[in-house]
């Protein structure tokens, strides 16, 4: 896949992630560090095995940015810990192109004496994360009054004597909470990226995860996201489209809403009727999305996930785009994401039925806003669009419906062992 670079996906994952909670992702951030220069310190791996380290220290709370309620972090950490864990390592195992160390992340948040009896690979890296998030997290709740040495009463059980042993050699070495102090550790995480390397099919399955990531704002989002994703599809085939073309449409309909991330959960599943500055606020998503796109993803892909808010007429947002300046790829997605909300369920509604949506699709058409080429074609070819989109998608949601499922079983039994 040529549309992103390896290292484009570290970035692109970690800015999106910024967008629900920028907080949690510099503790993250921060925490990959102190991992990244403990690993060093202890030698002996590959530059690219560094940094996928690193990018899994950095979505070691992948699994907490599904709640709200965050509060401060020492008392989140201390509070919710095993349900985070739990979710975030399932989410990863499922959706991520890191699912061979995914189970990192299910005991980061487990003291040593638990995870010392354990065997699995990665156990060691789980205990470096374990330490150097506490080590963050306490530095930052603390302040001035921060004492690093209180760590070593819980040498041996809390955190392996190894972890302490390696985070006060790179501590030493590499001037680390001076480094944090300054933000000049950014700089060194990002140059360590350029090492990460993913297949194809890797990428693909990271650009994925990132849509599932809306599931931590709305399961309706999700839902529509792959919906979309799969009438941009079908009604590229019936139009001839190259392989190629598919694919940057694909992409495009994959991330064109990894903007709604910005917008908080009451706004997205509301069934009021928004005040203009409510509306003006929604309307936000698309250039939030393009902000974070920019640069990371080719600008065809882009360009395509950009334009879904346009309309042909010029009075789409947010650029006021008229019809001679939009392709094919773009008027598809316009027609896609209409067609996407009218037969999915919303929180607030059942369904359009198919003689309704049909009339809408003719009317937007009558108005100039939606192409009436590409309507026709939806039109013409509406049974089967609609039925191979409903196919295409439920075996796309089958993973995020099975993690979900596995979360819940495996929640309710660590709790019912008296543990939650």
């Amino acid at each position: 896949m040529d549309f992103i670079s390896s290292k484009n996906i570290f970035l692109l994952t970690r800015d999106t992630l910024k967008l629900i909670d920028k907080r949690l992702m510099k503790h993250g951030s921060r925490t990959a560090y102190m991992v990244f220069k403990m690993l060093e310190c202890k030698g002996g791996y590959e530059k690219f095995e560094l940094a996928e380290f690193a990018m899994l220290a950095t979505l070691h709370d992948i699994g907490a940015y599904k709640t709200d309620n965050l509060e401060d972090m020492l008392r989140f950490e201390m509070r919710e810990p095993v349900s985070h864990s739990i979710y975030g390592y399932l989410f990863m195992n499922n959706l991520s192109p890191l699912k061979e160390k995914a189970k990192i992340l299910l005991y980061h948040n487990s003291d040593y004496s638990v995870t010392k009896h354990l065997d699995f690979p990665y156990r060691d890296v789980a205990n470096y994360i374990n330490f150097a998030e506490k080590v963050d997290i306490y530095r930052n709740a603390l302040g001035d009054k921060f004492d690093y040495s209180i760590f070593g009463k819980y040498e041996g059980t809390k955190y392996s004597e190894e972890s302490i042993r390696l985070f006060n050699e790179a501590e030493e070495t590499y001037h680390i909470f001076e480094k944090i102090q300054t933000d000049a550790y950014e700089a060194e995480l990002d140059e360590l990226m350029d090492y990460i390397m993913f297949t194809n099919e890797e990428k693909k399955q990271a650009m994925e995860m990132l849509m599932y990531c809306l599931s931590f704002r709305s399961k309706y989002k999700v839902v529509d996201g792959v919906t979309c994703v799969c009438i941009c599809e079908e009604i590229a085939k019936i139009m001839g489209y190259s392989r190629a073309n598919i694919n940057k449409l694909y992409y495009g309909a994959l991330i064109h809403d990894i903007g709604m991330l910005a917008i908080s959960k009451s706004m997205i599943d509301s069934d009021k009727i928004f005040t203009s500055e409510e509306r003006e606020l929604m309307q936000t998503h698309v250039e939030v999305a393009e902000n974070i796109l920019s640069n990371r993803v080719d600008k065809d892909v882009v360009s395509i996930a950009v334009a879904h808010h346009e309309r042909l007429n010029g009075t789409g947002y947010p650029k006021g785009l008229k019809s001679v300046e939009m392709n094919d790829s773009q008027k598809i997605l316009q027609i896609a994401d209409s067609l996407t909300a009218m037969i999915n369920t919303r929180l607030y509604r059942q369904p359009m039925n198919r003689q309704e949506i049909i009339n809408s699709l003719k009317e937007e058409a009558d108005k100039k806003k939606l192409s009436r080429e590409i309507v026709n074609i939806v039109i013409d070819n509406y049974d089967y669009i609609v039925g191979k989109a409903r196919e295409q998608s439920e075996h796309m949601l089958k993973r995020h419906k099975h993690l979900n499922e596995r979360f819940n079983q495996v929640y309710s039994n660590f709790k019912g062992k008296g543990r939650g």
